[in-house]
């Protein structure tokens, strides 16, 4: 039985030696297809445990927090369930949905099996992340 939906399957990706989300099945444009809790986290706090790593000499490839907390308002915020596998694409067939303490993906187009579901991080995500994580052409 799958961790979140029958629709879904996690598969790796030799390409980029991580992970995406994928479509079992053809969903259609508009259907939620994944909600989930966010823990949110204070920025202040999260600034301050990225800040002490570096501090220490820990790399920015290996703050995997960093690659995985959204901004969330005035603070951050950890996505739970496959939320934070979702991979980018300048042309996504997804999008976030946020509701409080909640974050869901959206279908914002027809989706067909076998499918990669990508979202958009933004403008400026790759950019905030200093060079150290690559952006791949989806």
């Amino acid at each position: 039985m799958p961790f979140i939906d029958a629709r879904l399957e996690i598969r790796h990706i030799p390409e980029i030696n991580g992970y995406g989300v994928f479509s079992n099945n053809d969903i259609t444009e508009g259907e939620i297809i994944e909600t989930a809790p966010v823990i949110i986290i204070p920025k202040q706090l999260v600034d301050f445990a990225i800040w002490s790593c570096r501090a220490e000499g820990v790399p920015d490839s290996e703050l995997m927090i960093d690659q995985y907390i959204l901004r969330w308002g005035d603070n951050t915020a950890f996505p739970q369930g496959w939320c934070g596998i979702y991979n980018h694409s300048d042309e996504p067939n997804c999008f976030f949905l946020s509701d409080k303490n909640k974050l869901s993906i959206v279908t914002k187009k027809p989706v067909q099996a076998g499918e990669q579901l990508l979202v958009s991080y933004g403008e400026h995500w790759f950019e905030a992340k200093r060079g150290y994580i690559t952006k791949y052409p989806f």
